[in-house]
């Protein structure tokens, strides 16, 4: 394998870890609900939706990465 290959192997098994971690963690943070289902959400989360949630975040990433992967392939094999 050439370097690209070996760098690119190791960022992304690192945005996975990240991710993970990140999901475990907010995961952990989240209170046991008490029957109700519609409870109030914490005033950040309500702000920033999207930003807060993990899944979007990872999400994002993947597909940056498949986009600079397409991008390096162009640029190489034309």
């Amino acid at each position: 394998m050439n370097m690209f290959i070996n760098v690119l192997s190791i960022l992304i098994i690192g945005i996975l870890a990240v991710s993970l971690i990140a999901t475990w963690y907010l995961a952990r943070q989240q209170k046991v609900i008490d029957g109700d289902i519609d409870t109030q959400l914490a005033k950040p989360i309500q702000e920033h939706a999207f930003l807060k949630n993990p899944i979007f975040f990872s999400y994002g990433l993947f597909f940056a990465l498949v986009l600079f992967i397409i991008l390096f392939i162009a640029i190489n094999f034309r």
